[in-house]
């Protein structure tokens, strides 16, 4: 890594129900075992490292490190997005999947040598709207739904993890498929749905394949829409999405387009790699290689 000095470290406490914080001590000791000195930023509030990265890019700093899960690197991404400014990741969230799509292990030790190794990728992000960028995957419906429920649980202190496994049961017997229209490559999909997906990565919500033929460097955006089933058939499909396996349902249907437009009957929230971003209507438009990222060599 050049210019060891302009490294910047951002840390969010409450990343991981207070996991990131927890890690702190080792991760700054990981970072130094392996030769990498920086500036650390301590997360003050939501938007607060959106902030302070903007300026760092602007001033030219050559590379910034998240400390947190999916959404303190969405929160970086947002203030780099088509900047030279490389992110590195030390995972220490929840779900941590964005980590993983770019082969980045959540043991400490080795996020700190890919980091010093500075393999950089290009990759796309997802424009939404004209103001806010996710890199990984969107959703809304069934998952957004317990994304809201986690996020709202959260704030009364109970584990993220446990806080989504109880949104999910909760969400399972309440849920109502919603009315949506989606607007792609001259195409158009009108109907129900249990769910959408807007994939620039393979998986989310901890390993799950729901876009597995995405690539985030192949200026394409990856949508799955899981259509209503009978809640037994949901049972049955949803361990299949471990491995990708899903989308041989007749109720998956699979879709690729550089840009979508999204309106639902109701206002739907849209989630991108695990937080709440916009309802609908809203636009989402795929940005080729608009982030450099220190991934592992085993990736894409």
């Amino acid at each position: 890594m050049k210019n060891a000095h302009l490294v910047k470290l951002f840390v969010n406490p409450v990343a991981g129900g207070g996991k990131c914080r927890k890690l702190y001590p080792e991760i700054v000791q990981g970072l130094h075992e392996a030769g990498i000195r920086c500036d650390v930023i301590v997360s003050r509030y939501p938007g607060h490292i959106t902030e302070v990265s903007s300026e760092l890019a602007a001033r030219g700093c050559e590379t910034v490190i998240a400390c947190g899960g999916d959404g303190t690197v969405n929160e970086v991404i947002n203030g780099i997005a088509g900047t030279e400014t490389a992110l590195g990741i030390v995972p220490a969230g929840t779900a941590n999947d964005f980590a993983a799509n770019m082969g980045i292990s959540e043991d400490i030790s080795v996020a700190c040598r890919i980091i010093k190794q500075g393999r950089l990728k290009k990759i796309d992000l997802v424009r939404v709207n004209n103001d806010k960028f996710f890199a990984g995957t969107g959703c809304i419906g069934f998952d957004a739904e317990v994304a809201a429920f986690a996020a709202r649980t959260r704030k009364k202190s109970l584990d993220p993890f446990l806080a989504h496994v109880l949104g999910g049961i909760l969400k399972f017997f309440t849920y109502r498929p919603k009315t949506v229209e989606l607007r792609f490559n001259e195409k158009r999909y009108f109907g129900k749905i249990l769910l959408a997906a807007f994939g620039n990565t393979r998986s989310y919500a901890r390993g799950i394949l729901i876009t597995p033929r995405a690539v985030p460097d192949d200026a394409l955006l990856d949508i799955c829409v899981v259509k209503p089933m009978p809640k037994q058939k949901i049972l049955s499909t949803f361990p299949s999405a471990y491995k990708g396996a899903h989308i041989n349902k007749k109720e998956i249907a699979l879709y690729q387009t550089d840009a979508v437009w999204v309106q639902s009957v109701g206002p739907m929230e849209l989630y991108g790699d695990g937080d709440f971003i916009t309802t609908t209507p809203f636009r989402l438009k795929v940005m080729p290689k608009s982030l450099n990222v220190m991934a592992g060599c085993s990736v894409f």
